[in-house]
């Protein structure tokens, strides 16, 4: 396995996550970003029941950004709006995540080929980027405050970062739509520091790295493809009844 090195990406800790707001992001967007905080930080639990003058007394944010936020958010799967039951945060239950690591592993096969030949240095620093910042919060430091929610952030942005060195931008869009998901799955699954599973989920990610650098198309498809495999067996397991 090639060995990664940590190069910075000059990105704040919110744009490598993908996240906004940013200086000149809109008041939807910080609305947006606000109510997926309450979903991650499990403010807001899956199944439960909220509502736009709920979150604009909650946030203290106006009505017209949390509306728009909420829409938002329901095309993209998060919320369910249905006119007798109101708005609920969306559940992911077994055949839910089955559904999406199908999809996932497909684009991710998708991207591997174009991705080894279309990379380039930026993409590979912030590549090193992610990879230090999930060592830093899973293993040097996993028990520090908020070291879960961001651990979650960079193994979502890392993923996608992978399939952003194709630089095909609908293949981009619909994996980072499918990412947001995982993210939220993730973070609800999240169990706590355990050590020798962030030890492989870390070497995984290293192999991940490392193929993409080298510029090996198999080697990516499969060191994603066994890394996908070994996620879902974690997240399934947590999903099942007990």
């Amino acid at each position: 396995m090639v060995s990664i090195v940590n190069e910075p990406s000059g990105l704040t800790d919110a744009q490598e996550a993908g996240r906004v707001p940013t200086a000149s992001g809109s008041a939807t967007d910080f609305a947006y970003s606000r109510i997926l905080d309450l979903i991650l930080s499990r403010d807001l639990r899956p199944g439960e029941r909220t509502s736009v003058n709920l979150l604009v007394a909650r946030l203290k944010l106006g009505r017209a950004p949390i509306r728009e936020a909420i829409s938002r958010l329901h095309a993209e799967g998060v919320l369910i709006i249905k006119k007798q039951s109101g708005t609920t945060v969306a559940a992911v239950d077994g055949t839910g995540a089955i559904h999406l690591f199908a999809l996932r592993g497909a684009l991710e096969d998708l991207a591997a080929k174009t991705a080894v030949e279309n990379a380039t240095k930026d993409d590979f620093a912030r590549v090193k980027f992610l990879l230090a910042e999930m060592k830093e919060t899973s293993i040097t430091a996993p028990r520090d405050r908020g070291a879960g929610a961001r651990f979650v952030k960079a193994n979502s942005a890392f993923h996608a970062a992978i399939v952003a060195s194709a630089h095909n931008p609908y293949l981009d869009q619909a994996y980072s739509r499918l990412q947001l998901q995982f993210q939220i799955v993730s973070y609800l699954s999240y169990r706590g520091y355990d050590p020798v599973a962030a030890a492989l989920r870390q070497a995984e990610h290293e192999e991940i790295g490392a193929a993409l650098i080298a510029r090996n198309a198999l080697h990516l498809r499969d060191s994603q493809r066994n890394h996908s495999a070994s996620t879902e067996r974690s997240l399934l397991h947590y999903l099942s009844p007990p």
